[in-house]
């Protein structure tokens, strides 16, 4: 039976992610494995267009850099067992893949969506891309 020692869950900080994280932790505990959070900045979220007209393209990275860092601080202090976390910048599906490889990550514990309608569409499946290129098994959480 393989062993579970490195966890990697994704985090989009939408709805869908506090019941991922919720299986996150279990897994994490079950397994006694270490938690890994990681959140990829891949689109301009949250960022009214009058800000962006003030804003360089490097001013909204950094900002958007430093939402993620403070969102996931937050989240980790809620958390009943000790994690980490990373912020990377990318394509969400390949950020994560490449996070799992670097990580030696056992197993990704993941949202089946985050994004809804149209974006979802455009952007593609991030779980199903995530399923078909990660280095480990991948447990998908649907709603």
């Amino acid at each position: 039976m393989p062993s579970i020692k490195t966890l990697l869950c994704p985090v989009d900080f939408s709805q869908m992610s506090q019941a991922v994280l919720d299986y996150a932790v279990f897994m994490a505990q079950s397994h006694k494995a270490e938690l890994k959070l990681v959140h990829v900045v891949d689109q301009l979220h949250g960022f009214d267009s009058y800000k962006i007209l003030h804003m360089t393209a490097i001013e909204i990275t950094h900002e958007m850099e430093r939402q993620a860092k403070s969102q996931m601080k937050e989240l980790i202090a809620s958390l009943p067992i000790p994690a980490t976390f990373e912020v990377r910048f990318g394509r969400a599906a390949d950020e994560i893949v490449v996070q799992a490889k670097e990580e030696k990550a056992d197993l990704v514990v993941m949202g089946s969506h985050g994004r809804s309608g149209i974006s979802h569409l455009l952007v593609g499946s991030v779980a199903e891309s995530v399923v078909r290129h990660a280095p480990c098994p991948v447990l998908v959480v649907r709603k």
